[in-house]
């Protein structure tokens, strides 16, 4: 191939990148949000999942709970979120939070169920049912939820 028509090639893609309107910019609105889930009273178990879901965008995100309740999500997209729980097996050092470990846990028959009064209600586990919802702004967010 010619240098000439490599040149002619690289300007017919730029002009055509430019007419139609290609960018390389990300031009949606990202904040973080952090807080802390308690159940009944306590912290939400370790490796508690917690599930965000934009119905109007189709945005979603999810984080774990990590010990003491506290949950941490850098980047989100900005708008309104339904949230779900789910719990991951009882708390403690000796259970695994990595969904691949959780599944090896499992399959090798070392997996503990929820304690009772750690179990999250059915109620609250997906997104769309819960009735729990949380505004994300530009910038900082800080949201606890106390289920």
């Amino acid at each position: 191939m010619s240098h000439v028509f490599r040149f002619r090639l690289s300007l017919t893609f730029l002009g055509l990148c430019l007419l139609s309107g290609c960018s390389g910019g990300d031009t949606r609105e990202y904040g973080s949000l952090t807080g802390h889930v308690s159940l009944n009273g306590q912290p939400a178990p370790q490796g508690t999942i917690i599930s965000l879901l934009n119905s109007t965008t189709g945005a979603a995100s999810s984080a774990q709970v990590l010990a003491g309740g506290e949950y941490k999500i850098p980047r989100i997209q900005v708008g309104t979120y339904q949230v779900g729980f789910s719990s991951q097996g009882q708390s403690g050092a000796q259970q695994p939070t990595d969904p691949d470990q959780i599944m090896k846990a499992i399959a090798d028959g070392q997996y503990k169920a929820p304690e009772p009064s750690k179990e999250i209600p059915e109620k609250l586990r997906s997104p769309e049912g819960s009735g729990v919802s949380v505004e994300v702004k530009l910038g900082e967010n800080s949201h606890d939820f106390n289920l």
